[in-house]
């Protein structure tokens, strides 16, 4: 226990989601890559069973699809451990103080469907026993994992509306678009989410619904409008000022400096 709370203290939060949400992605796209291994072995299936189980491509669709399988009921098995210092989601509320009560029911989902079990027998940390093993086939259903799969994404939204804020859903929806990019690691990707570039309108959302939530508040920063000098009011973070009762967003940011800025009857934002 007393390790534990040092482990606690020394982490820092960032790190921690960070490798979590990456561990998430992972989930995310072994189930995507389980489900289209699944598709491709139904569609070279015929009416002719004994053909099929002599049909390569079929063994090799529905191999890899077993394999994807294994690797969700491990990497789903390892983020519902009781755990700290490991990336599961016990830690990771457990250093931030919230949700405890959602991450016990992702542990409790993943033992009672015998996900767990499915691991400990056949995928990693196999336990041996000392009789003779039990011959019969531990099966966990597709709509199973899928359930899990959705439980963790869903868990790893809500810490991050916690702890990013009102910008959570604007970037998962983003990182949402990206999933099937598969040009970078799964893991680094979901790392960046936090820093996926958002439109100009998603950000003025955000600055509406931060300041409603009093999580921002706004500066003056100098500018000229037409030619006059002045302030404005703006949120640096995400690139967006108020003109009058309008939040614009610029098309950079975070934003560093003004530059003049034009009426619409004379010129456009510089």
């Amino acid at each position: 226990m007393a390790n534990d709370k040092l482990v606690l203290a020394r982490t820092d939060p960032d790190n921690l989601l960070g490798n979590l949400r990456g561990e998430v992605g992972e989930v995310i796209t072994a189930w995507l890559l389980m489900r289209h291994f699944i598709v491709g072995a139904k569609r070279v299936q015929s009416e002719d069973l004994e053909e099929d189980l002599k049909e390569k491509n079929s063994q090799f669709a529905n191999l890899l699809a077993d394999k994807l399988s294994d690797e969700l009921v491990g990497r789903l098995s390892e983020l519902a451990e009781n755990k700290i210092g490991q990336l599961t989601f016990h830690f990771a509320v457990r250093k931030l103080g919230v949700f405890d009560e959602d991450a016990r029911s992702f542990t409790a989902y993943i033992v009672k469907t015998k996900i767990r079990d499915k691991r400990n027998r056949d995928v990693s940390h196999k336990q041996l026993p000392g009789e003779k093993p039990d011959p019969k086939y531990l099966h966990v259903e597709y709509r199973v994992l899928l359930r899990a799969v959705a439980l963790a994404l869903r868990l790893m939204k809500r810490i991050d509306r916690h702890v990013i804020g009102p910008a959570a859903p604007f970037l998962w929806k983003g990182a949402r678009k990206r999933r099937y990019d598969f040009l970078s690691p799964p893991h680094a990707g979901y790392m960046l989410v936090p820093y996926l570039n958002l439109t100009p309108d998603e950000r003025a959302q955000i600055v509406q619904r931060e300041l409603a939530e009093k999580r921002i508040t706004l500066t003056e920063e100098p500018t000229r409008i037409n030619g006059h000098p002045t302030t404005v009011l703006a949120c640096k973070q995400w690139g967006v000022i108020v003109l009058g009762n309008t939040l614009l967003a610029l098309d950079r940011y975070p934003l560093i400096s003004l530059g003049d800025i034009s009426t619409p009857d004379q010129e456009t934002i510089s």
